[in-house]
């Protein structure tokens, strides 16, 4: 039975809305899917009704899509969504689930699954390459220049174009480069209008810099603690360099196996989302 979308679902966390939308049915088997950096629960439209016999929860993250932004005294770590997903989960009532993540939400879906290993089942991890690895001793250079980009993002206003179809174009030549129908699902539920014209509703703030970055050894002390079952889907035209430590990182991983396909950074928006779809629904799904 192909998943179909049922509802808006909206979670209390600490003071926090977290929204998302809901695809499958209850009883199936439970997943909570992360989407990436800038992107929305929307991120997972094209692939979600290519899979089956699950009940998925496409959170938009904080600061992104519907959701609520961060107060100001705090910021956009990415192990600061740990908490957060996992009360979704408790919530939800899920004591054991699976993860799905794209790009930054594989990131978080892998912390995750090293923090709580006995809550997570599996993790299937779309193009997600690991955050630049540092040297402890850059420690303090690096809480400087988070504190300036927070004070300096938070100040900030998002960028404004003349039309809605403008928005999606921006989109399409960004940083990451999306294909034009992918920006524009990202656009439905991303783009909002204002006075001074059409702007993409995320905090500012999820520009800057983290307060920290992961050493090798956080992340070995991280990735050694999983005993989920982790595939990572790598996207052959990617257009991200993995970190030379990355291929060792993932050695740490008890049970993890590599699919490399032909596509993008989004593929799972674009030309091989049922391709992709078919893959994670084998993967956790046998």
């Amino acid at each position: 039975m192909s998943l179909g979308f049922i509802c808006e679902r909206s979670f209390e966390v600490n003071g926090l809305t977290l929204s998302a939308k809901e695809w499958g049915s209850p009883g199936y088997t439970p997943v909570i899917a992360l989407h990436g950096w800038l992107d929305n629960a929307a991120s997972f439209d094209l692939m979600l009704p290519h899979l089956s016999h699950m009940h998925v929860i496409a959170l938009d993250c904080a600061g992104h899509g519907n959701s609520g932004w961060r107060s100001a005294d705090s910021g956009y770590n990415i192990w600061q969504d740990i908490a957060e997903v996992l009360a979704v989960a408790d919530q939800l009532g899920w004591s054991r689930f699976a993860l799905l993540g794209h790009s930054r939400g594989a990131i978080i879906a892998s912390l995750i699954a090293g923090t709580f290993p006995d809550r997570i089942t599996h993790a299937a991890l779309i193009d997600g390459y690991l955050p630049g690895l540092a040297d402890a001793t850059g420690t303090a250079k690096q809480m400087a220049k988070s504190v300036y980009e927070n004070k300096r993002f938070g100040a900030s206003a998002p960028s404004f174009f003349p039309t809605h179809d403008a928005a999606v174009q921006a989109r399409v030549s960004g940083f990451i480069a999306l294909k034009p129908d992918a920006a524009a699902v990202l656009a439905a539920r991303g783009v909002r209008e204002h006075e001074r014209g059409f702007y993409w509703h995320t905090d500012q703030r999820l520009k800057a810099a983290s307060q920290i970055k992961l050493t090798r050894d956080h992340m070995k002390d991280f990735f050694t603690s999983i005993s989920a079952q982790v595939m990572l889907i790598q996207a052959e035209d990617s257009g991200f360099t993995p970190d030379p430590l990355q291929d060792e990182t993932f050695s740490w991983i008890t049970s993890f196996r590599l699919l490399k396909m032909p596509g993008s950074h989004h593929l799972h928006m674009e030309e091989q989302a049922q391709e992709v779809a078919e893959q994670v629904q084998k993967f956790i799904l046998p």
